[in-house]
């Protein structure tokens, strides 16, 4: 790596001359970093700007995905993003932070050999317009490199975290949360259920199970009796997750039942008019306290 220093009459990043003065700092603290083995305080202290540095970064791109498929756009893993993925990473900041965290796990995991084997040589790697690098440019780099690897690793313990919540949730839910069986009873008291609010059953437990896992645990536990606070808390999402995942649902229900795709028993439909009427009288009575 060079060391030259640079001298007042030098034009800072032209071609053919020395490093400007930041650049050259940058240089000096990786040769003394890596002589020093990555130990002792320098070391802590760069690991920790670089940090923050790409941190912020990060959660900058994730933002706008025109900004994050610049970062990645050397990375030899491809990414691809669900709609639902991007808006995650758009509006929720916690699932930025994981995913930021994550990416600067493993850039930072493999820097020490980079920066040993000379990774970072901005003399002999100048940018755009003879624009030398930064090292916390350069880490950022890095950090797109893994992005996609660290997005899939996220993804999946996102998928299993939602998968595991279906299955502890998944007893006895089908017939008493979906059909909100009181005004039922008696008929499934004196023998077998009804073959319309068996195929009623059937159907929404098919459509719930077609969900996405993040959705389907949602409606598990709200239909074992779980409040919206409750579901967000253990699924750690937003409670605007959680009430889009019903909105979502609930507005495919509606849909396929105008189109009468989807027929709901009079019984059935009865109780659910009276919850809804329950709902709106609740809410009126909270408004007026």
């Amino acid at each position: 790596m060079s060391k030259t220093k640079r001298s007042s009459s030098q034009v800072p990043g032209s071609a053919g001359g020395e490093l400007p003065l930041e650049i050259q700092q940058n240089v000096d603290r990786v040769d003394r970093v890596v002589a020093a083995g990555f130990q002792g305080r320098e070391w802590e202290q760069l690991a920790d700007e670089l940090y923050v540095y790409a941190y912020k970064t990060l959660h900058v791109a994730m933002r706008k995905s025109f900004k994050l498929m610049a970062l990645i756009a050397h990375s030899e893993t491809p990414l691809v993003l669900s709609s639902e993925e991007g808006s995650a990473l758009h509006s929720n900041f916690d699932d930025r932070a994981v995913i930021a965290t994550m990416t600067i796990s493993e850039a930072m995991r493999t820097l020490p050999s980079t920066l040993r084997k000379g990774g970072y040589d901005p003399a002999a790697n100048p940018g755009k317009d003879n624009k030398y690098k930064s090292l916390a440019s350069f880490f950022v780099g890095r950090c797109g490199l893994v992005f996609p690897r660290a997005f899939s690793d996220w993804r999946r313990e996102r998928a299993d975290r939602f998968v595991t919540a279906v299955n502890e949730h998944k007893r006895g839910w089908i017939l008493s949360g979906v059909l909100h069986p009181a005004a039922v009873e008696p008929a499934l008291a004196v023998g077998p259920a009804p073959d319309d609010v068996i195929v009623l059953c059937s159907t929404l437990t098919a459509m719930i199970d077609d969900l996405k896992p993040r959705n389907r645990a949602v409606w598990h536990m709200v239909l074992e009796g779980c409040s919206r606070d409750e579901v967000s808390e253990a699924l750690g999402i937003k409670l605007g997750n959680v009430d889009n995942a019903l909105y979502t649902f609930r507005n495919k229900v509606r849909k396929l039942r105008r189109e009468g795709k989807l027929v709901v028993p009079p019984p059935i439909e009865a109780e659910w008019e009276r919850r809804r009427n329950l709902d709106v009288a609740t809410a009126t009575n909270g408004e007026g306290r």
